[in-house]
C-alpha cells in the first residue's frame, strides 16, 4: 500500500467521494455528505449519519461531488486535527514536539494527510468519560474532534483535485477500524486535553534535546522519504495549468536524491504516478507522456546530486524512526527544507520542461478530447423543473444537459434587466446569461436547443394579435403627433407673421418614428437592427443560434472593432450608443442581449482568436456526452403547456407604467447573502491558484452565480405560479453555486483547453495545425511567423514559440553553416502527419461573421 491508497476496497473512479463513503460505511463508520467548504450539507447530520449504502447512494445522487465526512463521536473515536498554514500555526510541528517531549509513539495510528497539508490522527476514545471537541492545553494549530464532532474522511477529493489521503505505510482508517487495531488515546495526550491535567512543562526543550541526540546513520534516507511526502503533497495541490511544470520540477528534486542513493527510482516513480492518477493528469496526458515527464526530470536531477545535508537544527522536529512522529506528513520541514526546496525550484525553473521526445512527442499539446466531465446535476435545479426536463430530454433523444443549458440561457434573457438580483446596495445584476453547448455536428446540440426554441416560436406567433394592437396604437400616436405638429407649424407661421416669439414645439408634436414589432429572440441581424429591436424591448433580447462561431469569428476584422465592443457591452446591460451613418444614433439605456447556442470543438479557438478582452469568460459552457440511442417516446408533446406557461409568465413580467420601462431590483435574503459570501471567499482562493484564461473565467464567477441564482428563482416561480418573489432565498444561491462549481466550471475548463489556456498555448496549437495542413517537413521562423500565425507575433516571440515546441518533441532545430550568417530551420517530427490525435482547424481562411 502507498500513500494514495484510499481503503481496502476503494478505487479512484469517476465518483471517488461516493466510493470512499461506501468503503467507510462497509467498515461500520457512520458518514454523511459535506460541502467543499467542509460544512454538513443539511441540518441534523448527527442523527442522519449512517452506514446504510442505499441512503449513502441516495445522498450522493442528490449531492454529487460532496465530501464524505465521518461522525467520529458515534464511532467511538477521537481525531487529532493538526493544521498547517504557510503563514500561520504549524500543528504538525507542534505535535511532533509534544511526541518527542512525552516519549510518544504513533504505532498503528491511522493518519490522513488533509487537502490543506495538515494531518488527522485517529485514536479510540479513552476509558471513562469520552472526550468532546475541547482542545484543553494543546498548542495552537491542534484541535480535537470527539463526541459531537466530525472530520472529512480519507479518500475525499475536492473539485480542484486536492484530497485527503491515507499516510504512507499505514493501514487505512476503514481497515484499521474494522480490524480493531486503532490504539486508545495515550494517557499523556489525554492529560493535555483534559483541563485539570498539565502537560510536561519542558516539552519544547526536551523535544529539541531529543532531536539533537537522534541517530544519524540513515539521515539521507529519512530526508528523502520526508521529501517524497512533501513533493507528493505539492504535486497533488498543483492547479491544472501548473501540473506539468510541477511534475517535472519535483521529479528533478527527487532525482538529485536518487543520485545519492537515499531513495530508489521505482519508489519515486510509483509515488508520482499515483498522484498523477489521483489528480487526473495521467488520464489527460496518457501513461507514456507522464512517464516521459517524470523520467526527464529524474534524469536531469541525477546529473546534479544533492549536496551533503548540513548539521541538524533543533527546530526541525527530529528524524526519528518510522512511526515515531508525523514526518511522513510534514514535507520538507524546517528552515533547511525550505531553503533546499527554493534552491531546487530555482534550478528547475532554469531548465525547459521536457514533456516529449522525438520518438514519443507530447500529444497532450494537441489533445482535443472532451475528457471525463460530470453529468448535468438535474437535482440542482428547482424540483418544479425535474419532471418536465427529463421527459423533454427523452422526447428529444438527448441528455438533460442538452435541454437544461439552453433553457437557462433563454429564460434568463427573457427576463433580462426587467428584474435585477441584488447582493448588496452597490451591486446588482441583470439575469441575462450567455451559455453554449459544445459538441460536434450530430451530437444533440440542435434537438436540445429546439425544445425551448419551439416554445418561444409558438409564444411569438400567439403574440401577433397583441403586436397588431400595439401597431394600431403606435399609428394612432403617429397621426396625432402629425396633427399636433401641423398645428404647431401653423402657430409658428402666425407668430412670425405677427412678429411675435414662436411657440415651443409641444411634446405631443414629436413623431414616434416607424413602428418596430417587439421580438423575443433572433438568430441573426446587424448591430443596427439589434439596437432598434432593443428600443422596442428594453429589458433585453435572446440571440439563439445553432452555431455561434459565425457570430464571433473575426468580429474586429469587418467592423473596425464596433461589433466586438457592442457584444462585450451586450453582456453588461449598461448604457450604449449605436452610431448610424446618415441617421441619428440609437441611444440605449440598457444594452442587454443574452446568447444561447452551440460551438463545435474545433471552432472554439478560431471563434475567440486573439481574444484579449475576455469575451469567452462571459460564457457558461456545457460539453455533454453524445447521447446514446433512445427509443421513440410519446410521453411528452412537442410543446408542453407547463413550460409554455412558465416562459409566458417570464415574458409578461411587469416592467413599469405608462410605457416607461423601469427595472425592479430583488434582494438576496440575509441567509442567501451569507451563502454567496462563502462562495466569493472560495473564488478568491481559487483565483490565486490559476492564471491565464482560467483565471479570467473564474474572475466572473460571482457574476455568473448571481445571475444564475435569479434565473433559478424566477424559473421556479414561473413553473409554480403564485405571487412574484419579493426576495431570493438561500436555496437558489446554493443551487447556483453547485451548478457553477460542479458543472459549469469543469466543463468550461475543458472548453478553455480548446481555446488555449494561454495565448502561447493557442499559438503553439495553431502553428502545428498549419504545419500539418501544409505537410511541411521543415519550417523556418518566417514560415511560422508570417504564414502560420499571420504576423501575430514578432520575430523574438516566434523564436520563443518554436523553442518551446522542441522539448515537446515536435520540432528539432537544425543549424546550417554558410559563408555568412548561420541559417536556422526546424525539422518537423513526421509523427505529426501520421498521429491519430485531432488538431484544430487551420485558420488560413476564416469564416466571415454576420454583417454589421
Amino acid at each position: 500500500m502507498n500513500i494514495h491508497t484510499l481503503s481496502e476496497t476503494a478505487t479512484l473512479s469517476d465518483e471517488p467521494n461516493l466510493t470512499a463513503a461506501l468503503d467507510l460505511a462497509a467498515a461500520d463508520l457512520p458518514v454523511f455528505p459535506a460541502g467543499p467548504d467542509k460544512r454538513p450539507l443539511f441540518a441534523g447530520w448527527q442523527e442522519k449519519a449512517t452506514t446504510d449504502p442505499q441512503q449513502i447512494n441516495e445522498w450522493w445522487r442528490t449531492y454529487p461531488g460532496a465530501l464524505p465526512a465521518i461522525y467520529v463521536g458515534r464511532a467511538g473515536l477521537v481525531a487529532i486535527d493538526c493544521d498547517r498554514h504557510p503563514d500561520g500555526n504549524d500543528g504538525i510541528g507542534a505535535f511532533n514536539r509534544l511526541l518527542s517531549a512525552n516519549g510518544g509513539k504513533l504505532t498503528n495510528v491511522p493518519m490522513t494527510k488533509t487537502a490543506g497539508g495538515g494531518a488527522h490522527l485517529f485514536f479510540k476514545q479513552p476509558n471513562g468519560e469520552a472526550l468532546g471537541n475541547g482542545r484543553g492545553e494543546l498548542p495552537d494549530g491542534i484541535d480535537v474532534r470527539g463526541v459531537g464532532g466530525y472530520v472529512i474522511a480519507p479518500g475525499a477529493v475536492l473539485p480542484d483535485g486536492r484530497q485527503w489521503t491515507s499516510a504512507n505505510g499505514r493501514a487505512p482508517l476503514p481497515a484499521a477500524f474494522k480490524d480493531g487495531t486503532i490504539p486508545e488515546l495515550p494517557q499523556w495526550l489525554k492529560d493535555i486535553i483534559r483541563p485539570n491535567q498539565q502537560p510536561n512543562k519542558d516539552g519544547i526543550n526536551r523535544c529539541a534535546r531529543r532531536a539533537s541526540e537522534a541517530a544519524d546513520g540513515s539521515r539521507g534516507q529519512a530526508y528523502a522519504a520526508t521529501a517524497l511526502d512533501g513533493v507528493v503533497a505539492e504535486l497533488g495541490a498543483a492547479p491544472p495549468g501548473k501540473r506539468n511544470e510541477t511534475l517535472n520540477a519535483v521529479a528533478f528534486r527527487m532525482g538529485m536524491m536518487i543520485a545519492r542513493g537515499w531513495i530508489d527510482k521505482q519508489t519515486v516513480t510509483d509515488a508520482l504516478l499515483g498522484v498523477c492518477d489521483a489528480n487526473k493528469y495521467l488520464r489527460e496526458h496518457g501513461h507514456r507522456t507522464t512517464m516521459k515527464t517524470i523520467e526527464s526530470g529524474i534524469e536531469a536531477g541525477k546529473k546534479e546530486p544533492h549536496p551533503d545535508l548540513p548539521d541538524r537544527e533543533p527546530s526541525s522536529g527530529g528524524d526519528g524512526p518510522a512511526g515515531s512522529d508525523l514526518s511522513g506528513l510534514s514535507g520538507l520541514s524546517g528552515i533547511r527544507g525550505a531553503k533546499q526546496r527554493t534552491s531546487d525550484e530555482q534550478q528547475a525553473r532554469g531548465r525547459k520542461a521536457k514533456t516529449g521526445t522525438w520518438e514519443e512527442p507530447d500529444w497532450a499539446l494537441l489533445d482535443d478530447r472532451r475528457g471525463e466531465l460530470p453529468d448535468f446535476p438535474v437535482e440542482a435545479l428547482p424540483a418544479s423543473l425535474h419532471g418536465w426536463l427529463l421527459r423533454a430530454a427523452r422526447g428529444a433523444g438527448v441528455t438533460p444537459a442538452h435541454v437544461a443549458v439552453p433553457l437557462l440561457g433563454i429564460a434568463s434573457s427573457l427576463i433580462g434587466t426587467a428584474r435585477r438580483v441584488r447582493a448588496c446596495r452597490p451591486w446588482s445584476e441583470p439575469l441575462t446569461m450567455w451559455v453554449a453547448v459544445i459538441g460536434f455536428s450530430g451530437t444533440g446540440k440542435t434537438p436540445g436547443m429546439d425544445v425551448t426554441r419551439r416554445v418561444l416560436s409558438l409564444i411569438e406567433r400567439a403574440r401577433k394579435q397583441k403586436i397588431a394592437e400595439l401597431q394600431r396604437e403606435h399609428e394612432t400616436r403617429a397621426q396625432r403627433a402629425k396633427a399636433e405638429k401641423k398645428k404647431w407649424e401653423n402657430a409658428v407661421a402666425e407668430a412670425v407673421e405677427a412678429k411675435l416669439p414662436p411657440p415651443p414645439k409641444p411634446a405631443e408634436a414629436t413623431e414616434p418614428g416607424p413602428f418596430v414589432a417587439p421580438r423575443l429572440c433572433l438568430s441573426d441581424g446587424t448591430i443596427e437592427r439589434l439596437a432598434v429591436l432593443l428600443e422596442a424591448r428594453p429589458q433585453g433580447l435572446a440571440f439563439v443560434a445553432d452555431e455561434l462561431a459565425r457570430l464571433f469569428l473575426n468580429m474586429k476584422r469587418y467592423s473596425n472593432g464596433q461589433d466586438n465592443e457592442f457584444w462585450l457591452e451586450a453582456w453588461n446591460g449598461k448604457n450604449f450608443v449605436v452610431e448610424r451613418q446618415g441617421r441619428p444614433p440609437v441611444v440605449l439605456d440598457h444594452l442587454l442581449v443574452g446568447v444561447a447556442g452551440g460551438f463545435q470543438p474545433d471552432k472554439l479557438a478560431r471563434a475567440f482568436e486573439g481574444d484579449d478582452d475576455g469575451m469567452y469568460a462571459r460564457f457558461c459552457f456545457g460539453w455533454p456526452e453524445e447521447p446514446a440511442h433512445m427509443p421513440l417516446s410519446n410521453e411528452v408533446s412537442e410543446i408542453e403547456p407547463e413550460i409554455q406557461n412558465a416562459l409566458t409568465r417570464l415574458i409578461n413580467l411587469p416592467t413599469g407604467e405608462d410605457g416607461v420601462f423601469a427595472p425592479r431590483t430583488v434582494d438576496l435574503s440575509a441567509d442567501a447573502v451569507s451563502v454567496f459570501e462563502t462562495f466569493r471567499a472560495f473564488l478568491a482562493q481559487l483565483k490565486r491558484d490559476l492564471d491565464g484564461r482560467e483565471r479570467e473565467w473564474v474572475a466572473k464567477g460571482g457574476t455568473h452565480v448571481l445571475r444564475l441564482t435569479g434565473t433559478l428563482a424566477y424559473l421556479d416561480w414561473a413553473m409554480l405560479g403564485g405571487p412574484e418573489p419579493q426576495s431570493i432565498s438561500e436555496q437558489y444561491v446554493e443551487a447556483a453555486v453547485r451548478l457553477w462549481r460542479y458543472y459549469f466550471w469543469p466543463h468550461s475548463r475543458a472548453a478553455l483547453r480548446q481555446i488555449g489556456l494561454s495565448e502561447k498555448h493557442t499559438n503553439a496549437r495553431r502553428a502545428l495545425a498549419w504545419i500539418r495542413a501544409n505537410q511541411k517537413a521543415e519550417v523556418s521562423l518566417q514560415d511560422i511567423r508570417q504564414d502560420a500565425l499571420g504576423r501575430r507575433l514578432d520575430a523574438e516571440q516566434t523564436r520563443s514559440l518554436l523553442d518551446g515546441l522542441a522539448p515537446a518533441g515536435w520540432l528539432k532545430l537544425v543549424t546550417k553553416k554558410t559563408g555568412g550568417r548561420d541559417v536556422h530551420r526546424w525539422q518537423v517530427n513526421p509523427q505529426l502527419f501520421s498521429g491519430a490525435s485531432p488538431l484544430p482547424e487551420s485558420p488560413e481562411r476564416p469564416e466571415r461573421g454576420p454583417a454589421s
